[in-house]
């Protein structure tokens, strides 16, 4: 059966044995950049899920699975510099990787420095880009910053405000039917760090740099547990709706949101959905449990995290009347990139109560592993 799991994107720093890198003459749009250090490489391996339920958080470990064999092979990477004043160090920006093409290349692990892991940027430029070289991290910088994009995301659109400079991906996110869902771009959280250990102990510049891969959709389920033994009395019908009698977006517009200066330290997104169920763009409910039968039934829904409180309706067989639990807004919002689950709870008196919301990280990359509900 299909599961999912949690990507990430390692950019490997290869020592070598030539000096540290020294400060560069950047500007904003580029510049000379450090001919001699520790080259930045890339892979891609799958890391762990985190569930949260209430607060609570349980890892589990998953498989290790590289980016390529979710079947993407090239990715598109943006990597900057932050080099301010000691007073405003994130105020100014300069790039490393313009747009640089990563692509996955086999067996060609280790054969270049900066190959770490099959991974190939050096030379990986499309017609009509610019030369891509090999690239040093400099350790005078105060920050870094890397985001990337899989095909579909198309380039970046700047703007400047209040908060600082920011580049923006708008996309297609498509949960319409699993073809759909298999075309939907990849993206990548922001990748930040200020090279402090004590901050950031996985993402010390000079070191494995973990960039985060998702896709622009939230995964939705439902189950329910008796505080009985049901016999014949069981569910005969049963609705998880927003109470407001909205829609559920399946298809719409997708902008992903990365600084490049400033102390915003995460990427930010909005959504705009579609509103034509006829065409499959939206559900009028959810309907169908987790597990029917042996049937495992995960919906593929766009990201919301403005939507107000769901309503789970059910009627039993023995009872002619519809019973019914609130689920908050604060439990109803939902992140790219995670899952949700809703656990609820029939009573003697045929009545229906929530019992449990789980959260849980999950990337989107097929993988097997163990998809545990945890009970605290």
């Amino acid at each position: 059966m299909k599961k999912y799991g949690h990507i990430i994107l390692m950019a490997m720093a290869v020592l070598m044995s030539t000096a540290s890198c020294s400060s560069s003459d950047d500007s904003e749009q580029g510049g000379d950049m450090p001919e001699t250090g520790t080259p930045i490489a890339f892979s891609a391996q799958q890391g762990d899920e985190t569930a949260v339920n209430n607060g609570a958080q349980s890892r589990t470990m998953t498989r290790a699975t590289s980016l390529h064999e979710a079947e993407v092979v090239t990715f598109k990477v943006w990597g900057y510099k932050n080099n301010g004043t000691a007073a405003e160090p994130f105020s100014s920006y300069q790039t490393v990787f313009p747009r640089y093409t990563v692509n996955w290349i086999d067996g060609s692990a280790a054969t270049t420095t900066s190959n770490s892991s099959g991974w190939e940027y050096v030379a990986q430029e499309e017609d009509g880009d610019d030369e891509q070289t090999i690239k040093y991290w400099d350790w005078s910088a105060k920050a870094y910053r890397f985001f990337a994009v899989t095909a579909g995301a198309g380039n970046p659109t700047s703007s400047d405000g209040v908060a600082g400079h920011k580049e923006s991906f708008t996309m297609t996110a498509d949960a319409s039917d699993e073809t759909a869902i298999k075309n939907t771009p990849y993206f990548s959280k922001l990748w930040f760090s200020t090279g402090s250990e004590a901050l950031y102990p996985t993402r010390l510049f000079g070191k494995p740099v973990q960039l985060e891969f998702m896709k622009p959709f939230a995964r939705v389920r439902f189950m329910f547990t008796y505080s009985y033994e049901p016999e014949g009395n069981k569910i005969k019908t049963k609705s998880f709706k927003p109470t407001d009698g909205s829609e559920i977006a399946l298809k719409g517009s997708f902008t992903v949101s990365y600084p490049l200066t400033g102390n915003e330290r995460e990427e930010s997104y909005s959504v705009m959905p579609k509103a034509n169920p006829a065409a499959g763009e939206t559900l009028d409910a959810f309907t169908e449990e987790y597990i029917v039968d042996g049937t495992e039934k995960w919906y593929t829904v766009l990201p919301n995290n403005t939507q107000d409180s769901y309503t789970m309706t059910i009627r039993m067989t023995n009872d002619s009347q519809d019973k019914t639990a609130v689920v908050p807004a604060e439990y109803m919002q939902w992140l790219p990139g995670y899952s949700y689950t809703y656990i609820f709870k029939i009573t003697e008196l045929g009545g229906v109560e929530i019992e449990l919301v789980q959260s849980a990280y999950t990337g989107w990359t097929e993988n097997e592993m163990d998809r545990s509900v945890y009970n605290w």
